[in-house]
């Protein structure tokens, strides 16, 4: 061993093996995943929007309808106190907006996309990293980065 390489003490090596398991063993068996599991690029369905607009500061979605009651959502980034996430929507302008690709077979789970899905992005909020957000949410798989389109964040 070099001098510059430091040997990493078993116990931390263990640790930091345990927090991100394999996920991609699981395959289709994966429904639903504890925050402390969420990856960048995960996708989700089911988010109530009376959550979403609470966590968004009452600006997403624009319109609270009976017919249509959730969102899906998409972690932007991975965070230690909680996760940086956007809501999702099948609305959007594809000069302004990143979108997952309508077609797109999503890693992880044997999700297709039925459709083009907006990144809300201006309405990025932090989620913390316990059960009552996760709880109500459908992991629908990883998106590749070949099947995020368009301008916007990076």
């Amino acid at each position: 061993m070099s001098k510059r390489q430091k040997k990493i003490p078993p116990v931390l090596a263990l640790t930091r093996v345990l927090r991100q398991p394999d996920l991609s063993v699981l395959g289709n068996a994966i429904k639903a995943l504890p925050p402390a599991q969420w990856q960048a690029r995960m996708f989700f369905m089911g988010v109530p929007d009376t959550d979403l607009r609470q966590h968004t500061g009452g600006g997403f979605p624009a319109i609270l309808r009976p017919d249509m009651d959730t969102h899906p959502v998409f972690i932007l980034r991975r965070l230690a106190a909680g996760h940086f996430l956007c809501p999702c929507s099948s609305k959007g302008n594809k000069r302004q907006l990143r979108y997952i690709s309508k077609g797109c077979h999503l890693e992880m789970n044997d999700y297709l996309m039925d459709r083009d899905s907006f990144l809300v992005e201006h309405y990025i909020f932090t989620m913390p990293l316990d059960s009552r957000f996760s709880r109500k949410l459908s992991f629908k798989g990883l998106v590749p980065k070949e099947c995020i389109i368009g301008g916007g964040r990076r």
